[in-house]
């Protein structure tokens, strides 16, 4: 069996890292042999390996000074394919790769809304890779359309959801709805414009309570990032909103809190496949999200959730409104249509068989 090194920044709290980690236990199982490597030492989702017992190394070191110890690790670990997802660990592995002479898979896990300089660069150095695996419908064909020269090595695998460990909350809805978000706190997901949403949907008569699951410890690293935050925080007190709505830090055990809710919501301004949404269709929740990128994939308006644009907060609040005042049994039906589309659009099995697929044509 050929020996597979996956390689991402950190194992902190994204949905990058648990669908790498995720990755690597599935592989492991299959009878790979399987290291995860990183440069950054953040351990969210640490357990997971530690658990499956896979191998596990974080090279501690800055990722402008990382390529001479990945190189090196690729070597220790004689691997055959490397497989990264992330920006920077996408452009760290097409050099180590080039320079070790290994098979190459780069995961985009972005989804491109316009063209920089960066951009430019790191889709050259693709050409260096086997293959490019985006996560998203729309990001695929972002490739294809203004990267034709990959074009022959695009194959989308969306994200996989765990169906054993997301599994249906109890039929009970309770009054006021419980309206869950799982989110980090910052501006791509449209944090501030929900809670004003929150407070034009209570204005209208809306029973609801939001937690919203994203405060992140590693953001403290994020200046831009924790100022957004404060200043969410400082909304939510300046709207009157403290007795209906909280934000709260990441939590490891979030499958519980999917059980303990009515709606799940998404608002951001972009997505790739996005994890949340599809775990929350696992639990069986309706689910409200923005009209972006591959979320109308997952989510059909008016049969297991409905759409809003991210920047309308009236739309938005709308959405909110007529959720949270749908009959239980209309609720749960749509909650069944979403664990019947996540039981079709979502499984491990065919997440990782597509990988494998990959791995072994190199």
């Amino acid at each position: 069996m050929k020996r597979i090194l996956l390689f991402i920044d950190s194992l902190g709290a994204g949905g990058a890292q648990r669908q790498l980690v995720g990755l690597a236990v599935m592989l492991k199982r299959r009878g790979y042999a399987v290291k995860v490597v990183t440069y950054y030492d953040h351990p969210f989702y640490k357990y997971i390996l530690d658990d499956d017992g896979c191998e596990y190394e974080c090279l501690n070191v800055n990722s402008k000074l990382c390529l001479p110890r990945l190189v090196g690790c690729i070597k220790r670990f004689r691997a055959d394919v490397i497989v990264s997802y992330q920006t920077d660990p996408n452009a760290l592995a097409c050099l180590a790769a080039a320079m070790t002479g290994v098979k190459l898979i780069v995961s985009e896990r972005n989804t491109h809304l316009s063209i920089g300089l960066k951009d430019k660069i790191i889709f050259q150095l693709y050409r260096l890779a086997d293959r490019v695996v985006p996560n998203s419908y729309s990001e695929g064909d972002f490739i294809c359309s203004n990267f034709k020269f990959l074009k022959h090595k695009v194959t989308v695998i969306s994200n996989f959801v765990d169906l054993k460990l997301f599994t249906p909350k109890e039929p009970a809805i309770c009054r006021p709805r419980r309206i869950l978000v799982v989110a980090s706190v910052k501006a791509s997901k449209n944090t501030k414009r929900f809670i004003r949403a929150v407070s034009l949907a209570k204005e209208r008569g809306a029973d609801i309570d939001v937690t919203w699951y994203g405060v992140n410890p590693a953001d403290n690293d994020l200046p831009t990032n924790v100022r957004y935050a404060e200043d969410c925080v400082k909304m939510i007190n300046d709207l009157g909103l403290t007795n209906c709505m909280r934000l709260l830090p990441k939590r490891q055990d979030i499958q519980a809190a999917y059980r303990e809710t009515d709606i799940f919501c998404l608002p951001s301004l972009y997505e790739g496949t996005p994890n949340v949404i599809c775990e929350a269709m696992a639990s069986a929740l309706p689910v409200a999200a923005s009209r972006v990128c591959d979320n109308a994939h997952y989510v059909k308006d008016g049969s297991n959730g409905m759409l809003f644009s991210p920047d309308d907060i009236d739309g938005m609040a709308d959405v909110l409104v007529k959720m949270s005042a749908m009959p239980d049994d209309e609720l749960q039906l749509w909650g069944r249509r979403s664990r019947e589309f996540a039981e079709s659009l979502c499984s491990s099995e065919t997440f990782v068989n597509k990988y494998i697929k990959i791995i072994e044509s190199l």
